[in-house]
């Protein structure tokens, strides 16, 4: 008989003792609360675990139930038995984590984008899920593990942001059947999204604004885009983490069908950022001519050079898309 996955996966950690459950930088709501689920579980099952993210806890995510988890990597590498990697598509965005790892038996490679390079020696990799966190829920469930409140009210936030509030095109039935089932086991909702969703700083606000003055349209307004630059940082007194979710604002527009926020990183790199809300508009495919990935809805990469060539090249791309996709002009009033 052929074991599932789940069945898999709950072997090898039935059968090691150490852990490390690592995940991508730039952390969004998805990563960093399966990180302290998956943590959460694997100290109840008595097991020895570190939770590792470049960034470490974010700021936004800081009320999630044992934040206090997630730690950025020690200066000293460190062995394992067994590493997780969660909600990332590629080895290099696991940043100083690979370097820190001293050794590991197995990889166990736990995502649900596309685009992912399958570079564990378990790949559990399930684009229909709108989010990491279905998995871990249901890896979980299949292997009779206690989903306590702490661990219940972390899987809905993970849920709940990358489906923009079971609002995006990725949210099926079982995406709602799992939302469910968290409440059930002692989710908030009324808390928790009033922490996620309603409780921004000011910095944030002002980023916004800044951000929002300079805000471009193109393509009969089927196309709408801003940038984040290092001075509205510094203006906003904004950190980096503070952008999650700022390209909705341009995607809520009645017309616009791709929206893209552009931003240069310490590297010099460009970090494009695009949402689609048109099921005839795949931005991961957009994103994978300039050496990233994502979703069909949602999807991303960083690319090398100046950036006026780079907006350039990336808006040319998805004029492109939007031209071929057969939608319709819609100007907004």
């Amino acid at each position: 008989m052929i074991q599932s996955i789940t069945t898999q996966i709950g072997d090898i950690i039935r059968g090691h003792q150490t852990f490390l459950v690592a995940g991508h930088f730039r952390p969004d709501g998805d990563v960093l609360a399966c990180q302290i689920a998956l943590g959460l579980t694997l100290q109840t099952l008595g097991k020895t675990v570190e939770v590792w993210n470049p960034d470490g806890m974010s700021r936004k995510y800081s009320f999630l139930p044992h934040a206090d988890l997630v730690r950025r990597p020690p200066s000293q590498a460190r062995a394992f038995d067994v590493v997780i990697s969660v909600d990332t598509a590629t080895q290099d965005r696991l940043g100083n984590i690979r370097e820190r790892i001293a050794s590991q038996k197995i990889l166990v490679n736990l995502d649900h984008h596309a685009s992912n390079g399958r570079f564990g020696d378990i790949n559990w990799i399930e684009p229909k899920a709108a989010a990491s966190g279905e998995l871990v829920h249901q890896l979980l469930r299949d292997n009779r593990w206690p989903i306590t409140p702490a661990i219940a009210a972390n899987l809905f936030i993970a849920i709940a942001t990358d489906t923009g509030s079971f609002q995006y095109s990725n949210t099926t039935p079982a995406t709602l059947r799992t939302a469910a089932e968290l409440v059930e086991a002692g989710a908030n909702v009324a808390e928790l999204s009033r922490q996620c969703f309603g409780s921004y700083p000011l910095a944030r606000v002002r980023l916004l604004q800044l951000a929002l003055a300079g805000m471009k349209l193109a393509a009969d307004n089927r196309i709408g885009w801003l940038w984040l630059t290092k001075e509205m940082y510094r203006q906003s007194n904004a950190l980096p983490e503070d952008s999650e979710g700022l390209i909705d604002h341009v995607r809520a527009i009645d017309s616009v069908l791709v929206a893209a926020v552009f931003e240069q990183d310490d590297s010099g790199n460009v970090r494009i950022s695009l949402r689609s809300k048109s099921d005839k508009i795949d931005v991961n495919k957009i994103a994978a001519q300039f050496g990233g990935g994502g979703h069909a809805a949602a999807a991303g990469a960083r690319i090398p050079g100046e950036p006026a060539v780079v907006e350039a090249a990336a808006l040319k791309a998805i004029e492109q898309a939007v031209r071929t996709s057969g939608n319709s002009a819609a100007p907004s009033r």
